[in-house]
């Protein structure tokens, strides 16, 4: 099978054709569960703390906030497979299917990508927790500048490994929505399988996201209401593609 980036958005657009108001709709809300999370671990002040046990307290509540973001991104997911699949979901509560179904499963598969990417990460989180959480015009703090400058560098430095590393199981979770009774270590082999040979392929999809990821900072986040959902869909297309799945209407 070859993986090829325009055909994957075009299938993608169409997948979404009509039906972008319940997606952006569910990203929404899934945008304010997660800053509900963040904001609420944040105002928590661990992250400022000179005490190792509330540095350690935080990383731990960090993860937490990231997978339970994650079970709720799995709805979202699981929406736009089904859409790519061509058969729309009609059930209420749908970012809420991770936690009905199975969700020590997705919690573990997802713990184990995000640890492989926070490895890469670590450096620049460490300089994000030392920024305050409001900055006072009038007297900002003299190693702000520095602090900002290392952590974007390092974010940037870590981007590609970090990438390269979770893409031999970027397809785990369709994995599970197909096969929901699998363990988590065997979705993450047969996402393992499915992207042998197609790494390069996948990146290049990835690496066109990117153009959109910039307009999307542009628009004060705004964009990725819209960019976040088509890439899910064609990442929904790329499995369907590699799996030789026919979508239900065709």
């Amino acid at each position: 099978m070859r993986i090829i980036s325009k055909e994957m958005k075009r299938r993608a657009r169409i997948a979404l054709e009509g039906n972008y108001f319940p997606a952006v709709s569910l990203t929404i809300s899934l945008t304010l569960f997660t800053f509900a999370l963040t904001l609420l671990l944040q105002s928590s002040g661990l992250n400022l703390s000179v005490s190792p046990l509330n540095q350690a307290l935080y990383w731990i509540l960090y993860l937490i906030t990231l997978l339970l973001g994650a079970l709720f991104e799995t709805g979202l997911i699981r929406f736009l497979y089904s859409l790519s699949r061509k058969e729309p979901l009609r059930e209420s509560g749908l970012l809420f299917y991770a936690f009905r179904n199975q969700p020590d499963t997705y919690i573990l598969t997802y713990a184990f990508r995000y640890l492989i990417m926070l490895i890469w990460f670590a450096p620049a989180l460490y300089f994000y927790m030392r920024l305050p959480l409001v900055i006072d015009l009038t007297a900002i703090p003299a190693d702000l500048p520095r602090n900002v400058g290392l952590m974007l560098l390092l974010a940037a430095a870590a981007v590609i490994p970090a990438a390269l590393c979770s893409l031999p199981y970027c397809l785990a979770t369709y994995v599970l929505l197909d096969h929901p009774n699998l363990s988590a270590s065997d979705a993450l082999r047969a996402s393992r399988r499915l992207m042998k040979g197609q790494y390069g392929r996948v990146l290049l999809l990835w690496i066109g996201f990117l153009p959109l990821c910039l307009l999307g900072l542009g628009s004060l986040g705004l964009g990725f209401l819209w960019i976040h959902p088509y890439f899910h869909t064609a990442m929904a297309q790329v499995y369907l593609e590699l799996r030789g799945i026919e979508p239900e209407g065709d």
